[in-house]
């Protein structure tokens, strides 16, 4: 008899042991991208900002597995599928804009977190992201009078004999003391572009509640979840740095939410809607290489999207 109650008893230790439900879900949808760089002081004149928007397709995916009844992890990602162009400015403070441009921005994002069950339906997670970020300009235009009055200025700047004249240039050019401010050839505006890759490896901690994992008889559900991000890590490759990539580490944080609602269809399916929403900041980067100085600007990053798709568990 004690055998039975023995073996009793280890079942009893599984049952309380199985783990969470797994899933996998995939939406499709929009992203919204704001996204802002500035630079603190330029040339003694000022904070050089910009400010630009662009809507493009984007897919996320999250899979969870259980492991026992106080862990699992999840696997994520987020991706552009395709780029808008618009157009940005640059303004500089006492001159207001001087420069237009074309401008595409696409975001990646693979992120891998722990989960520990603190509650049934409330999980504290830890891990971390591999984001990258692509932006491309192009179609380089000046913009008057603040760039005739910018030029100016830099001509009026200090200067010792047999240096040469300061200058507002576009990508493409480079103008002597005298030459007229003057946009590039029509022949070279289409070929003439800057781009930049970034990537960074986060380390994040957030928490995640999930209204199914306390009712799961019922058929509609909704979920909440936040995190925090540190890049522990950060990479910089500009074109006009030529092979040069800047590095730097913890120079930004970044936080994330996301919530959403779910209608079970038939067992172990569901139709979703959510909406995810990324904001990151990055300090700026300045390396001296060869006695040249390479800045990349502050970054300001918001990611807003509005996805629907499917969830299956098992």
């Amino acid at each position: 008899m004690k055998y039975t109650f023995a073996l009793l008893g280890i079942f009893s230790g599984c049952v309380s042991a199985a783990p969470l439900p797994s899933f996998s879900e995939i939406r499709l949808g929009f992203e919204s991208i704001d996204y802002n760089e500035s630079l603190a002081d330029v040339a003694g004149f000022g904070q050089l900002s910009q400010s630009i928007s662009v809507s493009n397709p984007a897919v996320r995916q999250l899979s969870y597995t259980g492991i026992d009844e106080r862990w699992g992890f999840y696997i994520g990602s987020a991706a552009t599928i395709s780029t808008e162009i618009d157009q940005e400015t640059w303004s500089l403070k006492d001159f207001g804009a001087i420069q237009q441009n074309d401008f595409k921005v696409k975001a990646n994002e693979l992120a891998f977190t722990a989960a520990y069950n603190y509650q049934r339906a409330l999980q504290l997670t830890f891990g971390m992201k591999i984001f990258t970020s692509s932006f491309t300009r192009s179609n380089f235009k000046f913009v008057n009078p603040g760039a005739t009055r910018f030029d100016d200025a830099l001509k009026a700047l200090p200067r010792e004999d047999g240096d040469p004249v300061p200058r507002f240039d576009l990508p493409g050019q480079t103008k002597d003391g005298d030459d007229v401010l003057q946009d590039n050839p029509a022949s070279l505006v289409p070929v003439i572009s800057v781009t930049e890759d970034q990537m960074g490896i986060l380390a994040t901690i957030g928490a995640r509640y999930d209204s199914k994992l306390v009712r799961p008889e019922d058929k509609f559900s909704w979920y909440i979840e936040g995190e925090l991000s540190s890049p522990m890590y950060s990479r910089i490759q500009n074109t006009q740095f030529e092979t040069t990539t800047l590095t730097d580490n913890f120079n930004g944080w970044g936080m994330m939410a996301r919530t959403g609602v779910r209608y079970q269809v038939v067992e172990h399916v569901a139709v979703m809607f959510g909406v995810d929403a990324y904001y990151k900041e990055r300090d700026t980067v300045t390396e001296e290489v060869n006695g040249r100085r390479l800045r990349v600007p502050e970054i300001e990053y918001t990611n807003v999207s509005l996805t629907a798709g499917l969830q299956w568990s098992y």
